[in-house]
């Protein structure tokens, strides 16, 4: 049952970046309390966030100090939080070709419904900081091609995206030149890191054959394009990584400050209410369950 729902989920993210006219938002989450939020807001795909687990995890930036196995487990809290298709993000597949095939192997086991491998050499950071190195585009194509094997063997259904970080490192012909092999690779869809213009949004959508995604952060290197227009040139599917962490941090920020200035009422009016967050985190289905099992 639990592989037959693994191959459904893997479907539906196939056949959300097949719909022409239509923007699917990959919306992250970092936990599994961000995941159930994330469905309950009515979204329809759950990415996840290597910067927001590095940051919620270990409390340090995401410049490749959690490992295959952290990422591992954290991604498996996520899968079992929710109903929706989550697109997971394995980093640089943590070594070389071998490593990106049992990487790929073990996240299908856990049910996800894609997997998305990043061109950075390990150990990687987040796309929009600086100092950032690629491998050679053989390598990667190699690594794609594990990631194929692998996914043959586990989920046939599920989805491998490729994500370039040549655009700040080797400009955007490059970008062109590795997402037409990476996608000839067997790569599902090409995420591009921070293009800077429509125009190359645009090129990319007309020249590489597939679908094209990337991310927009506040405070990043990508553009706030609006979505309408990003329909309009083909984009199906955008990644929002930040839309929890942000928000989040600050809201605890305020509420431990009001705390520190004795204003508790305050803290108060910040959150949701008791009975509020027992429903987010599905008390009452738990109730009903245990009434079944109750004398």
């Amino acid at each position: 049952m639990a592989e037959w729902k693994a191959v459904q989920k893997a479907r539906k993210l196939r056949e959300y970046l097949a719909q022409e006219g239509k923007l699917t938002l990959r919306v992250c989450a970092y936990d599994a309390l961000s995941a159930r939020l994330i469905q309950l807001a009515g979204f329809e795909v759950v990415g996840t966030t290597g910067y927001g687990i590095s940051a919620s995890l270990i409390g340090q930036p995401d410049i490749g100090l959690v490992g295959y196995a952290e990422m591992l487990e954290r991604v498996r809290t996520i899968v079992n939080a929710t109903d929706l298709p989550v697109d997971a993000d394995i980093d640089t597949g943590y070594g070389n070709a071998l490593n990106v095939y049992w990487t790929v192997k073990n996240f299908a086991r856990m049910g996800v419904a894609g997997v998305r491998l990043e061109d950075q050499v390990w150990p990687k950071r987040c796309g929009h900081m600086e100092g950032k190195s690629i491998v050679a585009l053989e390598e990667m194509v190699g690594k794609i091609r594990a990631a194929v094997d692998a996914k043959n063997e586990e989920n046939p259904e599920l989805v491998v995206g490729a994500r370039t970080d040549a655009r700040s490192v080797a400009g955007f012909e490059e970008v062109l030149r590795r997402a037409k092999a990476y996608a000839q690779a067997g790569a599902d869809y090409i995420y591009v890191e921070a293009p800077q213009s429509i125009e190359e949004i645009r090129t990319l959508v007309r020249e590489v054959p597939g679908p094209i995604s990337f991310n927009i952060i506040p405070g990043g290197k990508t553009p706030l394009f609006d979505f309408d227009e990003l329909v309009k040139v083909g984009i199906r599917y955008l990644s929002i990584p930040m839309v929890c962490l942000y928000p989040a941090t600050k809201a605890m920020m305020e509420a431990l400050k009001a705390l520190k200035e004795r204003d508790f009422q305050k803290v108060v009016e910040l959150g949701v209410s008791w009975s509020e967050f027992n429903e987010i985190v599905g008390f009452s289905d738990w109730r009903k369950l245990e009434s079944k099992y109750s004398h």
